[in-house]
């Protein structure tokens, strides 16, 4: 699996296998998960913006 990480003004994106899996916005503190079967208690990847 391949992560890509993207920011973009106010807000990250997340990226697998160059699909849209979660994209939060920064100064809210909102996020919004694309693709649950991607990303959930299983995935070894970590998801924050401190990466």
């Amino acid at each position: 699996m391949i992560f890509k990480k993207e920011t973009k003004d106010n807000e990250l994106y997340v990226y697998m296998n160059g699909k849209l899996i979660y994209k939060k916005w920064l100064k809210t503190g909102q996020s919004k998960v694309f693709d649950i079967l991607a990303y959930d208690k299983y995935t070894l990847k970590s998801i924050n913006e401190a990466e």
